[in-house]
């Protein structure tokens, strides 16, 4: 008995070894940095199409000589600069370069910021020891110039960088938000504005077909599928990053933002006459270009904080505050709601209207509201017209499968693809639970918002 089975381990192991080795439909090259999230992607296009896929890591210093000696149906460059030295040297085709997400430059430290970084500026300050992730062709070195003294240490390696942060041997870093995507320390992380540095400080990541890709065709449904799917769209979200360079900031402010001036301007009265909390400090959450935040500081004696991811938009907003005339009231930061750049006890109310479903870790964000609340402070967050508003002007302005009982999430019978959220919030009992918030009220008139209390 033990002879036959030893003659079949054999014969099962001499299979293996003469058994053609396993090649993927398609062959893809990707930044080291990004080849889990593009595996990820990848995953779904698989699942979907059926057409294997592999990804091949690169680093960024070795770019030109992998696209040059791989055999790779798909390339999936840095940014853009990369993407054009892939096009000028004839390894893709130019034709299919389509962005995937954005990168843009940042200013990261530790959680709750002790520091006090809150922008570009702080560069000069002779306190702070600034730690850099170095860039690999990046358009904004002049940027730098007469700076180079106020870092300490320079590496490509973010990891390093960030241990250094955790072990406060640099008080902050200037880097690619994307090096420090999904970090388990949970940076504060600062993007810096176009609008007043230049294009250099945002990069969309492209990916084209190879030029010498196998099968063309598939090749490009892969990259509109990286491109394209609304699934994928929501794994770069997931991971932390932005998927554009803030173009539309001016066209939400002039249309989408002003349509609900009467509306946001109802939700402050709202919380006003409700907790009548009109002296001290506040928090906007997703303030946009901070129209619904001047509201709040023009109808109280509040020193009023607005919070954005997009930076381009809160350059928007600083500008509505000095034209309002309430620029020593109002101040506004691009920063990530799941690392608030603020220490704990901050602030004696926070609002958020409509940003919960773009969250990616509801909870996480949560949690950060209740760490900087005040101690009888309170926080209004949610989604809706208030109850303020008349119902007719209010369903006219719900998004598509949209109504009181359902903001935040999606519709009766709608799927992802039919609805703007990509993190629908479904129950506010389940999400304190999990966020730990032991005092908070759920409150279902004029939409769906919940009142945290600490």
């Amino acid at each position: 008995m033990r002879t036959t089975l030893k003659i079949i381990t054999c014969l099962l192991c001499l299979a293996l070894l003469c058994a053609p080795s396993w090649s993927a439909d398609l062959q893809v090259g990707a930044p080291d940095e990004f080849t889990p999230l593009i595996r990820e992607a990848a995953a779904l296009f698989v699942a979907e199409t059926g057409i294997s896929v592999d990804v091949q890591p690169y680093a960024p210093e070795e770019m030109m000589d992998f696209a040059g000696a791989a055999d790779i149906d798909v390339l999936v460059a840095s940014c853009n600069r990369s993407g054009d030295y892939f096009e000028q040297s004839g390894h893709v085709v130019p034709e299919t370069r389509r962005a995937l997400f954005c990168r843009r430059m940042a200013l990261i430290t530790a959680p709750g910021n002790p520091a006090n970084i809150r922008g570009f500026e702080d560069l000069d300050r002779e306190d702070l020891r600034w730690g850099k992730i170095a860039f690999c062709s990046w358009r904004g070195e002049d940027l730098l110039k007469g700076k180079e003294e106020s870092f300490a240490v320079t590496s490509y390696d973010a990891n390093l960088m960030m241990a250094l942060l955790e072990q406060g041997e640099v008080d902050a870093i200037l880097g690619w938000d994307t090096a420090v995507a999904g970090h388990p320390l949970n940076p504060v992380v600062l993007r810096l504005p176009c609008s007043r540095y230049g294009d250099s400080l945002a990069a969309l990541v492209p990916a084209f077909v190879s030029s010498r890709a196998d099968d063309p065709d598939a090749a490009a449904r892969l990259v509109n599928f990286l491109a394209d799917n609304v699934h994928v769209s929501d794994l770069y979200l997931a991971a932390g990053l932005m998927t554009d360079g803030g173009s539309d900031a001016a066209w939400y402010d002039s249309n989408a933002a002003k349509q609900f001036e009467t509306i946001y301007r109802n939700i402050v009265q709202q919380v006003i006459d409700d907790y009548e909390i009109v002296e001290g400090t506040a928090l906007d959450i997703g303030c946009g270009p901070g129209r619904m935040t001047v509201m709040l500081a023009e109808m109280t004696k509040l020193d009023v904080t607005g919070l954005d991811i997009e930076p381009e938009v809160v350059e928007i907003a600083r500008r509505h505050a000095t034209e309002a005339g309430l620029s020593d009231r109002l101040h506004f930061v691009a920063a990530d709601a799941h690392s608030l750049p603020f220490a704990d006890e901050s602030f004696d109310l926070v609002i958020s209207r409509g940003t919960l479903p773009f969250l990616r870790d509801q909870a996480q964000a949560v949690g950060e509201v209740h760490r900087v609340l005040r101690p009888g402070g309170i926080a209004f967050l949610g989604g809706g017209m208030g109850r303020y508003t008349p119902p007719e002007q209010a369903n006219a302005l719900y998004p598509k499968g949209v109504a009181p009982q359902t903001s935040l999430d999606w519709g009766p019978g709608q799927s992802r693809e039919d609805s703007i959220f990509p993190f629908p919030v479904r129950s506010f009992d389940a999400l304190m639970t999990k966020a730990g918030i032991p005092d908070y009220t759920v409150i279902n008139e004029g939409g769906r918002w919940v009142e945290i209390r600490k």
